[in-house]
């Protein structure tokens, strides 16, 4: 199976989040999607990504709230 098969049976929809989103607004698209990180998009820019590792060591590790950390 080659990457390209795979990406053919998911799709090409991209999910994204904005920088003044909630990481809380992130994790709930991503479980809805059922996806592991989600791009941050501001005015057309990447300008970040956020995974379900970045959730593990830089929110919750670091005792930082959910829905108050964008």
């Amino acid at each position: 199976m080659k990457v390209s098969d795979i990406l053919q049976k998911k799709g090409s929809a991209v999910y994204s989040v904005s920088s003044n989103q909630s990481v809380l607004d992130a994790l709930k698209l991503m479980g809805e999607k059922n996806i592991g990180a989600v791009p941050v998009i501001d005015d057309g820019n990447l300008v970040g990504i956020l995974s379900e590792r970045d959730y593990a060591r830089k929110i919750i590790l670091k005792g930082k709230a959910s829905h108050d950390t964008p």
